[in-house]
């Protein structure tokens, strides 16, 4: 297992249509954790959220996430991302049809991107990373080849 990988190490891994899989605390301190679809842009992890999500006032209540994102074919690449997120509603629909993307294109090509969008604005949500850890299994020698 390659460990202590930047970013940049992983390749394509944020090019694909992965979900990553967002954790944040709930009122009751328990973890509620969800997949979503994301960007990966100047090192950081965006994600939107439609108008009335549950995870707007989340967030509100508590900034700090966690996502996981990571492959299920070798090299099993992943990173993971410890932080605090910022929310906009700013822009959201251009920035909610450029998250979109590339999951309508590759799972629902004949579905509108705006079908994923709530009408009324909902959250682009920034996470600024405190921690990063990235790995693969690269180079271990019992992984299938």
């Amino acid at each position: 297992m390659r460990r202590g990988l930047s970013p940049r190490d992983l390749g394509d891994l944020f090019d694909r249509p992965l979900a990553a899989i967002v954790s944040m605390a709930k009122a009751d301190g328990s973890v509620f954790s969800r997949p979503v679809w994301h960007l990966w842009e100047s090192g950081r992890f965006v994600f939107q959220l439609p108008d009335g999500d549950r995870k707007i006032a989340m967030l509100e209540r508590d900034p700090r996430v966690t996502l996981l994102l990571a492959e299920n074919e070798t090299p099993y690449r992943a990173i993971e991302v410890r932080g605090r997120v910022r929310l906009t509603r700013e822009d959201y629909h251009r920035r909610g049809r450029e998250i979109c993307q590339r999951y309508v294109d590759a799972y629902d090509p004949e579905t509108p991107i705006d079908a994923y969008l709530s009408q009324a604005p909902g959250c682009v949500v920034v996470v600024d990373a405190d921690v990063v850890h990235a790995w693969d299994y690269a180079d271990d020698g019992l992984m299938p080849t």
